[in-house]
C-alpha cells in the first residue's frame, strides 16, 4: 500500500501536546460512560504524581509515564474548520486529564478571588495573580472548551463530549456547579472530581505561599503534562480499521497479552551465552503458563502479583512490575547467574501458582481430598467462589495456601460468612475489602506465626463501620422470592442458616461454627419451598397471607433427603410434614399449629436475629 492510501496515523504526544494538536475530541453516544472506580483513578494519581515527585525532589529530572494509546476517527464539522475525533478506545484517560484541568481551573480560581479580597498585595502576589488569571484562561481553553469558528459566528464547545448517559452531569461537575449523580457512571465522575481535587491541593499546590503554588502549577502544566506524561494518537479514517486497532490494544485477537509480554521481557533477559540453560528452564516454564486461556492469565498474572506483593499492579505497566518486583531487574546487561537464577525460581514459582489458582478458581479444596479436612469445610471454598462468585478475594486465597489447611479453612469460612454480610446484601464499597485483603496477603508471606484472627478482627471492624447491624438487618428483611428465577441468594441464606443452626440455639457465643460436619447441603438439589403455597387453591386462599408469601417468613427449603412431593398443598399440611424433615429449620416450623400472617412476621424476625450472629467473621 502507498504511503499515500495509508488511512491510519500514528502520533507520539505528551498529554499536553495531544489535547493542543487535537481540536476536540467526542464520545460516541452508545458507549459506555465513565467507568473509572477509586481503584483506577487513585493508579492515575500515582502515575502523575511520580512524574511531579521526580521534578521536584530530583533536581527537575524528568520521569516517563506511557499513559497507553487513544483510538480515534476523525469526523468532519459541517461548516467549521477544527479537527473533530471520535474516540473509539481511550475515554477514561481523557476524561481524567480533563476533569484534573477542570480542578485545577476550580483552584486557581479560588486563589484569584483570595487574592482580589487583599488590600495590599506584595510584588510576589501580583506577580502570581497575573500568571493565575493567565493560567485559567489558558487551561480552560486548552482541556475544557475550544472557541469554534462556524460562519461568522464564535461559540464554546466542549474539548471533550462524553456519551449521552455522562455528558451533561460531567460539564456541569466541569463547569464547578452542584448536580444530583442518576446513575453509577455520575457517582464515579463525582468520586473522581473529588480525588483529583484532593491531588490538586496537596500536591501541586504544596508550597507555602501564592508564589511557591504559581510556580508548582506552573512546573505540573509545563513540564509533568508538557514533557512527561505522553499517549499514543491514533487516528483512522476508515471505522472498521480503527475497531481492528481497538481489537489488537484490547488483546481480543491473536495479539500479544500480558502473558506474551512478560514471557518475552523475560527471555530477553536472559539471553546471553551464559544463560542459555536457564532461558530453555525459563521458555518451559512459560509455555505452560501460557497455556490458560489468555483472559484467565491476566486475572492470574494480578492476582500472583498482589498476593505477593500485597497491593495491585497497575495494568498498563504489569510486565514493568513484574521486573521491577518480582525480578529485581532491568536490563540484560545487569543480569548476573544469581539473577538469572532468581528468574527461573520465580517464573518457575508462577506456574505452580497459577496450577493452584486454577484449581481454587474452580472451587476445588487446593489439598487431595483424603487430607484430613471434612467434606463441609472444603465445600465452603466452592460457596464463595462459584456460589457468591467472589475472585476479589483470590490473592488472599493464594497466600492461606501457603498455611496448613486447619487455617485455610478457617480462614475461609471466615471471609464467605463475611461476604454474604458485607458485599452481598449490603453491598458496601469494595475498595476497602479488598485493601483487608492484600494486607492479610502480604502479612501471610512474612510472618512465620500467622494467625487468622487478625483476619477476623478486621473484617469484624469493617462490618461495624460499613455493613453494620441495622444495614444489614433491613437488606435480609427485604429478601423476596421472585418467581421464575433461581433465587441462589435465599438458596445460600437457608443452607448456611441450616448449617449453623445447632450452634445458634445451644449458645451462639464466639465465632460461629457448625456443630454437624458430616451432612452438606447441596445448592443445587436443595429447593425454595413456601410454607403457605404460591398456588393456593380458591378455597384455601388467604387475602393476608397473599400479600406476604414471597417474603423471608414464609419460605424454606427442602433438602432431597426430605423426599416429599408438597407442591401447593396447604400450609398446614406442610407444617405436618416438616416435623419429620431432617432440617431443624423446618422442624422448628412445625411447632406452629397454624399459619398465619403474624407467625410470619414473627418467623422473619427470628431469621433475622439468628442472621445477626451467624453473619460475621
Amino acid at each position: 500500500m502507498a504511503l499515500s492510501d495509508r488511512k491510519i496515523t500514528t502520533d507520539h504526544y505528551s498529554i499536553k501536546a495531544l489535547f493542543l494538536q487535537k481540536q476536540t475530541f467526542v464520545v460516541p453516544k452508545y458507549q459506555r460512560g465513565y467507568a473509572w472506580d477509586d481503584e483506577a483513578v487513585n493508579d492515575f494519581v500515582e502515575d502523575i504524581s511520580t512524574c511531579l515527585t521526580a521534578r521536584r525532589e530530583i533536581s527537575n529530572k524528568p520521569k516517563h509515564h506511557f499513559f497507553g494509546g487513544v483510538v480515534t476517527i476523525r469526523r468532519e464539522v459541517v461548516g467549521s474548520t477544527r479537527d473533530n475525533y471520535e474516540v473509539i478506545d481511550g475515554q477514561q484517560r481523557l476524561a481524567s486529564f480533563v476533569l484534573l484541568a477542570g480542578c485545577m481551573v476550580a483552584e486557581i480560581r479560588v486563589m484569584i478571588a483570595e487574592l482580589n479580597g487583599k488590600d495590599n498585595l506584595s510584588e510576589n502576589e501580583k506577580k502570581a495573580k497575573g500568571y493565575l488569571e493567565e493560567t485559567q484562561t489558558h487551561l480552560t481553553r486548552l482541556y475544557l472548551t475550544f472557541r469554534d469558528n462556524k460562519g461568522i459566528e464564535y461559540s464554546d464547545v466542549p474539548k471533550l463530549t462524553l456519551s449521552n448517559t455522562d455528558h451533561e452531569f460531567f460539564q456541569t461537575i466541569l463547569a464547578g456547579e452542584t448536580i444530583q449523580p442518576m446513575r453509577a457512571s455520575h457517582e464515579r465522575i463525582g468520586e473522581a472530581w473529588k480525588r483529583l481535587t484532593t491531588f490538586v491541593k496537596e500536591d501541586i499546590l504544596s508550597g507555602p505561599t501564592t508564589k511557591d503554588q504559581a510556580i508548582g502549577i506552573q512546573q505540573f502544566l509545563d513540564d509533568v503534562l508538557g514533557k512527561d506524561c505522553t499517549a499514543i494518537f491514533m487516528c483512522s479514517t476508515d471505522r472498521s480499521e480503527a475497531y481492528q486497532i481497538f481489537q489488537v490494544l484490547n488483546d481480543r485477537g491473536v495479539h500479544l497479552g500480558k502473558g506474551d509480554l512478560l514471557r518475552a521481557r523475560t527471555l530477553e533477559l536472559l539471553d546471553k551465552n551464559k544463560h542459555q540453560s536457564t532461558q530453555g528452564k525459563v521458555a518451559n516454564n512459560w509455555d505452560d503458563i501460557l497455556g490458560y486461556a489468555p483472559r484467565t492469565i491476566d486475572d492470574y498474572l494480578l492476582w500472583y502479583f498482589s498476593s505477593m506483593e500485597g497491593r495491585r499492579p497497575k495494568p498498563v505497566n504489569l510486565a514493568d512490575e513484574f521486573l521491577e518486583h518480582r525480578f529485581k531487574c532491568k536490563d540484560k546487561d545487569s543480569v548476573n547467574v544469581k539473577g538469572a537464577n532468581l528468574i527461573l525460581s520465580e517464573v518457575k514459582q508462577l506456574n505452580l501458582d497459577f496450577s493452584t489458582l486454577a484449581t481454587i478458581n474452580e472451587g476445588n479444596w487446593p489439598w487431595p481430598v483424603n487430607a484430613g479436612v471434612a467434606t463441609w469445610d472444603r465445600e465452603r471454598l466452592r460457596m464463595l467462589v462459584t456460589h457468591l462468585r467472589h475472585t476479589n478475594a483470590m490473592p488472599l486465597l493464594l497466600s492461606l495456601r501457603t498455611l496448613n489447611q486447619k487455617k485455610f479453612a478457617d480462614a475461609v469460612a471466615c471471609i464467605e460468612r463475611f461476604v454474604f454480610r458485607y458485599k452481598t446484601i449490603v453491598n458496601a464499597h469494595i475498595t476497602p475489602m479488598t485493601n483487608v485483603y492484600l494486607k492479610h496477603a502480604k502479612e501471610i508471606r512474612v510472618s512465620r506465626r500467622y494467625s487468622v484472627i487478625s483476619l477476623r478482627n478486621d473484617l469484624t471492624e469493617l462490618i461495624q463501620k460499613r455493613a453494620p447491624d441495622s444495614i444489614f438487618k433491613t437488606g435480609i428483611q427485604e429478601m423476596k422470592y421472585v418467581s421464575g428465577k433461581r433465587n441462589a441468594q435465599l438458596r445460600y441464606f437457608f443452607i448456611t442458616m441450616e448449617d449453623y443452626s445447632q450452634w445458634y440455639e445451644s449458645r451462639s457465643q464466639g465465632v460461629p461454627k457448625c456443630l454437624d460436619k458430616t451432612r452438606v447441603l447441596d445448592t443445587n438439589k436443595t429447593t425454595v419451598e413456601h410454607i403457605y403455597p404460591q398456588k393456593p387453591s380458591e378455597d384455601d386462599k388467604d387475602e393476608e397471607l397473599e400479600a406476604v408469601k414471597h417474603t423471608l417468613g414464609n419460605l424454606t427449603i427442602l433438602s432431597p433427603e426430605d423426599n416429599v412431593d408438597l407442591g401447593n398443598k396447604t400450609a398446614e399440611d406442610k407444617l405436618k410434614a416438616f416435623g419429620t424433615s431432617n432440617l431443624k429449620l423446618n422442624r422448628d416450623i412445625a411447632i406452629f399449629n397454624k399459619w398465619t400472617a403474624n407467625n410470619v412476621k414473627k418467623r422473619a424476625e427470628l431469621l433475622v436475629e439468628m442472621a445477626l450472629k451467624v453473619f460475621v467473621p
